[in-house]
Order: C-alpha cells, then sequence, then structure tokens
C-alpha cells in the first residue's frame, strides 16, 4: 500500500512539474471511442506525438475525461491532450 501510494504521489509530482514546463504546449483533441477500444489502446495511438512518459499519458487522459474506472464504451467523447515540445 505505501509502495502504491509513493508512486502515485510521484506521479502526480512529475506530471505538475511537466505540466509547469514551459518548453511544453499542450493540443487538446477529441476522440469518439469505439467497440474494442481502451483508453491504453486509445493511448498508444497518440504516443508518437508525446513528450510525457506513456503511463502519464494514460493517467492524464483518465484524469482529463473523469475516469473513475478503466471502462469506456463506444460513442463516448474523449478529450486528448497531446503534450508536444514548444517550438523555439
Amino acid at each position: 500500500m505505501k509502495k502504491m501510494l509513493a508512486v502515485m504521489v510521484a506521479m502526480v509530482a512529475c506530471a505538475c512539474y511537466m505540466s509547469m514546463d514551459p518548453d511544453m504546449d499542450v493540443t487538446d483533441i477529441s476522440y469518439t471511442v469505439q467497440t474494442g477500444d481502451t483508453v491504453w489502446a486509445i493511448a498508444e495511438k497518440y504516443s508518437d506525438a508525446q513528450v510525457k512518459p506513456f503511463n502519464e499519458f494514460v493517467f492524464e487522459i483518465q484524469d482529463r475525461n473523469n475516469l473513475a474506472g478503466k471502462y469506456i464504451m463506444p460513442g463516448d467523447q474523449l478529450v486528448i491532450p497531446l503534450w508536444t515540445r514548444a517550438k523555439k
């Protein structure tokens, strides 16, 4: 239990740190859930456009869409946050 709590705290701290990074931009896109989709599979579709670690990206999708569990239904509209490096 303590280990799980420590991992969660580390993930939140890292997410907060990355969200404050001035060298990163976020663009939200809308995604309509298809039959057979999972949050994990949707994250994999967009993982190439990410600068965040994959597990944080999955967590971010769940957080942005207030997903308490892992279940999503076909037709659901999800917000997918795409974190990219800011162009200089």
